[in-house]
């Protein structure tokens, strides 16, 4: 039996995705955070729709072109997300990003407008680690959505009238 190494890395990237995912619902179950039911949906969906790939039969190109734009677009849109924080002697924090900061810059100083005018000074700082996340996130989001609206087109459109 001959079975493509692409095959075998999608159904174990498929496999650890949607457990993945599926764990992070279910560690966040009680919690109300946005943030937490998309990570665990997109994972485990992206992960779902990697081992039934087979059985979607959508075209591959379309696929794979609508999900690395919504990881762009996505991660993009993200930055419109911003959180500042206070805290400590005199802290000051600013993030961006969504689901994951993954822009940020802060100081500490002898007061809180000190510490923010130093941060602003210093300017931003990149955590590159996040960024492939929150990329991976929206891609994984895109994979699913495109899947979705593709077989409800496709049973319309087979459905006789």
């Amino acid at each position: 039996m001959n079975v493509s190494p692409v095959r075998i890395l999608r159904i174990t990237v498929g496999q650890i995705s949607l457990t993945v995912g599926l764990l992070w619902l279910f560690m966040t179950f009680s919690s109300a955070n946005v943030r937490d039911v998309f990570v665990g949906s997109a994972l485990a969906g992206g992960g779902l729709v990697m081992l039934l790939w087979r059985r979607i039969e959508l075209p591959v190109r379309l696929v794979v072109v609508v999900s690395v734009v919504a990881g762009l677009v996505g991660t993009a849109a993200g930055l419109a997300a911003r959180s500042v924080s206070t805290g400590g002697m005199f802290a000051w924090s600013e993030g961006r990003g969504w689901p994951f900061e993954w822009v940020g810059r802060g100081s500490v100083a002898d007061d809180f407008e000190q510490a923010r005018r130093q941060a602003v000074a210093d300017g931003w700082g990149y955590d590159l680690l996040r960024l492939v996340v929150d990329v991976s996130l929206w891609a994984y989001a895109g994979l699913v959505l495109v899947v979705l609206i593709g077989l409800v087109t496709r049973r319309n459109r087979e459905r006789p009238a």
